[in-house]
């Protein structure tokens, strides 16, 4: 339930990264974790950390109880 919640609220960001040649992708989600694919995003540059605290941030709005959130960058 909580991986569709999170799905649903990075919908409106897909087709703006996707436009940039990046994308975001819930891999897993298993309370209090989850998981998401960072692909396109240069390592350390500022906008991939910009993004990295946004989803942070949506992920704290949208299922408190996740409280580890992890990366896969590709």
């Amino acid at each position: 339930m909580q991986k569709e919640l999170l799905e649903k609220r990075l919908e409106h960001l897909k087709p703006i990264l996707a436009s940039a040649g990046r994308s975001i992708e819930v891999l897993s989600v298993e309370v209090p974790s989850a998981t998401f694919r960072l692909s396109g995003f240069c390592g350390g540059c500022a906008c991939s950390t910009s993004y990295r605290e946004g989803i942070m941030d949506l992920v704290k709005e949208t299922c408190p109880e996740i409280t580890e959130i992890n990366f896969e960058e590709i």
